[in-house]
């Protein structure tokens, strides 16, 4: 116990290896990236292990770091846990949501506005990108697509989903076909949306076409390109083409005749939408009435 290393360390290194950079790290710390590298250098000089294999700006764990990443996310997930049981205690009846902006406005907030008509507890919502820091932050709850990110902390699946084209009826009226193959659609009119530098499994044109046999996988257009699913979708309703984007997020726009999904055809999504929280926090009864509200079961995990 008298030769530990420095807790300062052990968190730049954790950071460090759940954020894949010495900048994010440095930007989720409130330091530098030099700062983050001496603090992991150190660590490193006290272990007697080489933790990370450094390239230009990449870094990647070695197999050192790999054994060593998820005890230490776990150990700090249980710090966490610690810390947000006495803040319960301040606010038992409020709860901090963070949640990625795609599932904001469009999943999430009927759902949250009938669990508060319902319940009355106060709610502080967050829109933000992944990663998210449960401890410093005070975060109760996270709802996200994937949970990679958040080893120690309990995941539960919120809901499984596919991809499907989507656009304005009066988009259609002009590019249809008799089969809904999209073959009247230009390279040019298909929307592409970018969910950022940490994802690589957001639903392609490309993997649509290969998976569904239809039409040429390379595109001859880049398209029209948005890193923001909510926008992407608002241009597809306002005629300017045709978007790949999760079903659930569009059910009601479809429903109501502002959007028209014109091809059977569907890709399914590599990961799961999940709700990733402290372990403590699953036995909450103000969460437990949240997961109800969101169709997820408190019990599985």
């Amino acid at each position: 116990m008298r030769n530990l290393p420095s807790l300062n360390g052990l968190r730049a290194f954790e950071t460090a290896a759940r954020c894949g950079s010495f900048v994010l790290a440095g930007q989720e710390l409130g330091v530098s990236s030099a700062a983050v590298s001496l603090q992991i250098k150190s660590l490193e000089a006290h272990l007697g292990k080489k933790l990370f294999v450094r390239k230009g700006n990449r870094i990647s764990l070695t197999d050192a770091g790999e054994v060593m990443y998820p005890k230490l996310a776990h150990a700090f997930g249980e710090l966490s846990e610690a810390a947000q049981v006495v803040r319960s205690e301040r606010r038992s009846r409020q709860l901090v949501i963070s949640l990625l902006p795609a599932l904001s406005e469009l999943w999430f907030l009927p759902k949250v506005i009938a669990f508060r008509k319902e319940t009355g507890v106060a709610l502080d919502i967050r829109v933000q990108e992944d990663p998210i820091d449960f401890e410093r932050e005070a975060i109760d709850i996270r709802l996200t697509y994937a949970s990679a990110l958040y080893a120690g902390y309990r995941h539960l699946p919120l809901f499984s989903d596919v991809a499907i084209a989507v656009c304005a009826p009066s988009f259609w009226s002009q590019y249809s076909d008799s089969e809904g193959t999209l073959k009247n659609v230009p390279d040019a009119n298909l929307i592409h949306n970018n969910w950022g530098p940490s994802y690589a499994s957001e639903p392609l044109w490309s993997d649509w076409r290969r998976e569904t046999g239809i039409g040429d996988a390379q595109l001859s257009d880049p398209g029209l390109r948005i890193n923001d699913l909510s926008l992407a979708i608002s241009a597809a309703q306002q005629g300017a083409g045709v978007a790949l984007v999760p079903s659930v997020l569009v059910e009601n726009a479809i429903a109501s005749g502002r959007l028209v999904s014109p091809s059977e055809s569907v890709l399914s999504m590599k990961k799961d939408y999940v709700c990733v929280l402290p372990n403590a926090k699953v036995e909450s009864p103000t969460v437990r009435l949240l997961l109800e509200t969101l169709g997820q079961s408190p019990t599985r995990t």
